[in-house]
């Protein structure tokens, strides 16, 4: 596995996210959009649907989900170009995954709201309830574990081609 994280960070579009003086930060910048689209979104659906704003009708709200759809297309385009800039440093950092989780389970459960009690007009209640307190807690979860990425990572293979393989790197790490 370490072989072909080092193969792709070695790839054209891992030095290209790298090197290129704009790419890196005109991605992150894009994910940060997508991401507060997305997840500013479902947070604002599930305070909703947990009582806030309760005098406004369901299905205004129904209006934000172009709008959380458009900004997942968004953070998932730019966080794969960021991924593709440093795959060994994300792949192998079990926040990343967790980030992951907590977006899609998220994004799982906003959808079934929005499919019991959006599209049907219905004031939730019950277990409807109970999904929007664990989305939220999960979009939180999100937030918090992409603000950790940056303090978290325990491998960063790029060499930029300085090495052949990991093996070799290994060795002058050893060395030292």
């Amino acid at each position: 596995m370490m072989d072909a994280l080092a193969w792709m960070e070695q790839s054209a579009p891992s030095i290209f996210m790298r090197e290129d003086f704009y790419a890196y930060f005109v991605a992150l910048i894009l994910h940060a959009w997508g991401m507060a689209m997305l997840v500013g979104g479902g947070i604002a659906v599930s305070l909703r649907v947990l009582g806030v704003a309760q005098q406004t009708r369901l299905a205004k709200w129904r209006a934000l989900f172009p709008i959380m759809r458009l900004g997942a297309v968004l953070a998932l385009l730019s966080g794969l170009a960021l991924l593709a800039g440093y795959p060994a440093k994300a792949l192998t950092n079990w926040v990343f995954a967790l980030k992951f989780a907590c977006l899609l389970g998220a994004t799982w459960l906003v959808m079934n709201m929005a499919r019991v009690s959006f599209s049907k007009g219905i004031e939730p209640v019950g277990l409807v309830k109970m999904q929007a307190a664990l989305a939220l807690l999960l979009w939180l979860g999100a937030v918090g574990a992409g603000k950790l990425l940056l303090y978290t990572n325990r491998m960063l293979l790029t060499t930029d081609g300085q090495f052949e393989t990991l093996a070799q790197l290994a060795r002058i790490w050893g060395s030292g």
